[in-house]
């Protein structure tokens, strides 16, 4: 009885460092393509796919199909400059725990827009 508890807390605590790692990769994807996408020329919706496609690398491409992006321009209210944000929002897939258990995703990365001289 206590082995069956130990092995189902080892996975649980797994489960949290994939979780951690794929957020991780998510997060700095987004952010990446946010900052792809502010170069000077750049369109904002390339930021969304730039970020879809760094996720796909870092994980898997079932799990880049899980969590969508989007790119967007906006205005930064403190400042009013204007920059480009990336929205990557979706849910995560389980891997080592035997009963379904949801894991949203919501990352934004933002850059400041660049403009040409």
């Amino acid at each position: 009885m206590m082995s069956v508890l130990l092995v189902m807390l080892l996975f649980a605590v797994l489960q949290v460092a994939v979780y951690a790692y794929e957020r991780n990769i998510v997060a700095a994807s987004a952010s990446d393509a946010a900052r792809y996408a502010a170069n000077a020329g750049g369109n904002p919706a390339d930021g969304g796919r730039r970020a879809s496609d760094l996720i796909a690398k870092g994980l898997t491409s079932s799990d880049a199909r899980l969590v969508p992006c989007t790119g967007t321009s906006a205005v930064d209210r403190p400042s009013g400059l204007s920059i480009v944000r990336v929205h990557c929002s979706g849910r995560m897939r389980l891997l080592l725990l035997p009963f379904p258990v949801p894991l949203g995703i919501d990352v934004t990365g933002s850059a400041l827009q660049e403009h040409a001289p």
